[in-house]
């Protein structure tokens, strides 16, 4: 058996193998196969829920207000201007494109393009002349119908101004007439009223105007005392019935007066009116005046140019007459296109398929590329503007001064106003968040009013950026809906997650 050898000291005790004191404590044992498994779940169940925070941090998305918008809007007027004849639409109709929507009067464009199109075929006929100059009987023939279709031209045109000119003085004579009544009417009251009412020449309360004075001729008789009535009864009973016969006098003077004051202001509002109809019918007529008088001058230009060919039939045909003769025939041509598109421009046509958010005008009113003339017909609305405008804006640009808040729209009043589809939703995101926003990115789109969520999908941003307050810069996201509903409507309210 080995002999043991007792050490001293820690260096000793760890050289022998032994622990005394002030020695190192031993190590522990290795834990047990269950305590491992119990630390090692605890560790998986942390990482996890610290994994899920990380998302759930990360993933966090933002609400933005939005609104429900048409694909395209569309301001439509007239080309120019003129009286509606028919609007056959109203707010709320669906319509299908190259639909009759409103008709104006094309009286007008209708003999503008009669006009042309006669010149054009005296120019073309001219052209073919000078083309072949040995067929000189054709030549001929072709230059009379040039000088009687020029000359039927200017007949005709000059017709249409003898019945404008005649129409207008008639109308004009009317409404003048009109208008001389009304301030003959307006005047006669008005000087009774001075003469009857001013506080200057008030009648005496036992002198009433002649109405209040058949009006007391016609109160009934008080009865006449009795013989045997003593005087002082009797001097009693007189001095009552002039006290009342005063009273009743004031009371009828006053409403007489009143009733004055009424009709001379009621003829001052007739005589007002009837001389703005003066107005504007002068202005019309002045209108179709020059009109007339401008296709006239045309039509006589184009009988002295026939005239002028017809005479020099037999002189030979240069090339420069000839590129003269094509030149004007030209022009006629491009001249028959203009007034082709202006009477077709008479009637105003669904660009789109969509339905018709709103009218401002009616049938009588006077409208054209600026929408719907003032104080021309029964809607009285006026403004200047664009007449279509794309996408749909929630904060408009203002205009104005600090005294107002007019956007720019107020001003202008198209005749019809038309929305197209599909709906999608405008978004305003600001610009602290538009790095995440991409064309394609997924969104889901809260439809408050509908109480209705519904999926999206980024289409694209405007890049013009809208100041909605003086320290944050927004832009405008459009989102097309994946799904649609026919409650939709325009200017709902949306809220929106993009992400």
């Amino acid at each position: 058996m080995a002999k043991r050898i007792r050490a001293r000291g820690m260096n000793a005790a760890m050289a022998g193998g032994e622990a005394g004191v002030g020695e190192m404590t031993p190590a522990r044992s290795p834990l047990r196969p269950k305590q491992f498994g119990v630390a090692l779940a605890a560790a998986v169940v942390g990482g996890s829920l610290g994994m899920f925070t990380y998302h759930a941090v990360s993933n966090t998305t933002s609400a933005y207000s939005g609104q429900v918008a048409p694909t395209q809007t569309y301001y439509l007027d007239f080309a120019a201007d003129g009286t509606v004849l028919a609007l056959d639409v109203k707010p709320g109709q669906h319509v299908t494109k190259g639909q009759v929507l409103a008709g104006q009067d094309a009286d007008v464009a209708q003999a503008q393009l009669a006009a042309a199109q006669a010149a054009a075929t005296a120019d073309g006929a001219v052209v073919a002349a000078d083309e072949d100059p040995q067929a000189t009987q054709s030549a001929a023939a072709a230059d009379a119908l040039s000088v009687s279709q020029a000359q039927a031209a200017v007949a005709a045109a000059q017709n249409a101004l003898t019945v404008q000119q005649g129409g207008a003085q008639s109308t004009a004579v009317a409404q003048g007439s009109a208008v001389t009544s009304a301030e003959n009417t307006y005047q006669a009251d008005d000087a009774r009223y001075t003469a009857d009412c001013s506080s200057t020449t008030v009648p005496a309360a036992t002198s009433a105007p002649p109405t209040i004075g058949a009006a007391v001729a016609a109160a009934p008789m008080k009865s006449v005392p009795s013989a045997k009535s003593s005087p002082s009864a009797q001097a009693t009973t007189s001095a009552s019935s002039t006290t009342t016969n005063s009273a009743t006098t004031e009371v009828q003077q006053e409403e007489y007066c009143a009733n004055l004051q009424s009709t001379v202001n009621r003829d001052a509002t007739t005589l007002s009116s009837t001389e703005a109809e003066l107005s504007d019918v002068q202005s019309s007529a002045q209108l179709q005046q020059e009109r007339d008088s401008s296709d006239l001058t045309s039509s006589q230009d184009v009988l002295t140019a026939a005239q002028a060919r017809q005479s020099a039939a037999t002189a030979p045909v240069t090339p420069a007459v000839l590129d003269q003769a094509k030149a004007e025939l030209a022009t006629a041509q491009a001249q028959v296109a203009t007034d082709q598109q202006a009477l077709q421009d008479t009637k105003i046509l669904a660009p789109a398929d969509g339905v018709v958010a709103a009218t401002a005008g009616a049938v009588g009113d006077v409208v054209g590329p600026d929408g719907v003339h003032g104080f021309q017909g029964p809607a009285e609305e006026s403004g200047t503007q664009e007449n279509s405008s794309g996408g749909f804006e929630l904060f408009v640009p203002q205009t104005g001064g600090s005294g107002g808040s007019t956007t720019s729209q107020d001003a202008y009043m198209p005749l019809i106003t038309l929305y197209t589809s599909p709906y999608t939703v405008v978004a305003q995101v600001p610009e602290t968040d538009m790095s995440s926003v991409r064309d394609g990115t997924s969104a889901s789109l809260d439809i408050t009013p509908l109480n209705l969520t519904v999926n999206g999908t980024v289409e694209n941003t405007e890049l013009d950026p809208v100041n909605g307050d003086s320290t944050t810069t927004y832009y405008d996201v459009t989102i097309s809906l994946d799904s649609t509903d026919s409650r939709l409507m325009a200017g709902m309210s949306v809220q929106v997650t993009i992400g």
